[in-house]
């Protein structure tokens, strides 16, 4: 094996760790009684066109696009699978950047999470959510 390929990788991937963007290279590190616990919260969305460049780094590493099912959350790991639901309509989601949220407000969905389960127009909506890994 080609010990500079080795090499380079392994500063690369330390390179990552020290950006934050383990959760991409790991499986999330939710705790154990967190999985398919149900909480309540409010949801935003995020991503209105011209807001965010397609392919910008979330603070995971990974390329924005506005359209994928992910979303923003203060604290969980990234890669947490998390399932949304409002009025009986839901979306899974995967965790992939933080945000900046106050009050009831935990999660920030991207545009294309949020225009399957409500209204964009709602802007804040009451939501239940079920982290399912």
């Amino acid at each position: 094996m080609n010990k500079n390929l080795v090499r380079r990788a392994a500063i690369a991937f330390a390179a990552m760790g020290l950006l934050g963007l383990t959760g991409i290279l790991t499986a999330p590190s939710a705790n154990a009684s967190q999985v398919n616990a149900l909480a309540t919260c409010n949801a935003t969305w995020y991503g209105a066109e011209g807001e965010i460049p397609e392919g910008w780094p979330t603070a995971s590493g990974e390329p924005f696009s506005r359209w994928a099912l992910k979303a923003a959350h203060n604290s969980l790991p990234f890669g947490t699978r998390v399932k949304v639901t409002y009025q009986g309509r839901s979306v899974i989601v995967t965790i992939n950047d933080r945000g900046g949220f106050g009050g009831s407000t935990c999660l920030d969905l991207t545009y294309g999470a949020f225009i399957q389960i409500a209204n964009p127009d709602l802007g804040v909506i009451p939501v239940q959510y079920e982290i399912l890994w």
